[in-house]
């Protein structure tokens, strides 16, 4: 049996019904507040961590960069003292490694907080080879691994400059190699090729170390992970390269492909599309140095 609402009963409904509607209002504005409180402390918090991120590495490149030109000179002047140019050759050499290793962290953590972004640059890709090399033929040889490389380009040319991010680059090559390197077996090879593509490059990186099982192959990219764990492991490292590789590839819009067969050696080729730039300047790149020049206004 229904009921007819008298007059006054549709008002004290209507009432109840529009103070519900009231503290709901408000109790979702005071959530919208406290959540605009919150997005903007994350937001302080990610301005901190960026700018201690570019200040740290700064900070620490800057007199890495010292050791290693001091270590250089050393080694250089002291031809007849066998022992100085020993412990000359161990110092330069144990700074480019802990300088390798300290741009693998610093670009993972940029490229987490999300402040890595491409940056067009014209790349000589002779000269990139020629400075991968020459950083992991010390590398190559303790291990006693030959190491080698060639550029090569479709139509047999000289390689042209390329339009890539150089300092992402060269740490995706140096990874690659130092991989390589690492993985492999005295008496074995590494060799790097770079074949310059009408709309960007190839770097493929063939070593006969001791290569991946095709299951495990998904699992090398996985942060600090390796797949030679425990007390007992023979190779060193956090297990950072690949990833940043992996990260490195897909913000550059390329690709990254893997074959390999158990204790018969692993071939790593990456992709990269040309990328775009900016109108009235010119970039050139070799590793992580860059080169500015502005065009000059055409004459009319």
């Amino acid at each position: 049996m229904s009921h007819t609402m008298t007059d006054q009963e549709l008002m004290e409904e209507l009432q109840l019904r529009f103070e519900r509607s009231r503290k709901a209002f408000s109790d979702l504005t005071t959530v919208t507040l406290r959540l605009r409180e919150v997005n903007q402390k994350l937001e302080q918090s990610e301005r901190l961590k960026s700018n201690f991120l570019s200040n740290i590495r700064n900070e620490i490149s800057d007199p890495m960069g010292g050791l290693l030109v001091l270590s250089s000179q050393i080694m250089a002047q002291a031809a007849q003292s066998p022992d100085v140019a020993r412990l000359a050759t161990l110092i330069h050499h144990e700074a480019l490694n802990l300088v390798f290793q300290l741009r693998n962290i610093f670009m993972a953590a940029e490229l987490e907080a999300g402040t890595s972004h491409p940056c067009p640059t014209k790349v000589a890709p002779e000269s990139l080879l020629k400075d991968t090399l020459e950083d992991f033929q010390p590398l190559a040889a303790h291990a006693k691994v030959s190491l080698n490389g060639s550029v090569l380009s479709q139509d047999g040319s000289p390689a042209p400059l390329v339009v890539c991010d150089s300092e992402k680059l060269a740490l995706i090559m140096a990874n690659l190699v130092s991989n390589a390197i690492k993985f492999n077996k005295p008496g074995g090879a590494v060799t790097v090729t770079i074949v310059s593509l009408n709309d960007g490059l190839q770097v493929q990186v063939v070593d006969t170390g001791i290569g991946i099982l095709e299951e495990d192959i998904p699992k090398i990219f996985a942060r600090f992970s390796q797949l030679d764990t425990g007390s007992t492991r023979t190779h060193l490292g956090h297990g950072l390269g690949l990833c940043v590789v992996r990260s490195l590839v897909d913000l550059l819009g390329g690709r990254i492909e893997i074959t390999s067969q158990p204790q018969s050696g692993s071939t790593f080729t990456v992709w990269l599309p040309e990328l775009e730039t900016e109108a009235g300047t010119e970039t050139y790149g070799v590793g992580s140095n860059l080169f500015l020049f502005d065009q000059e206004p055409e004459q009319v």
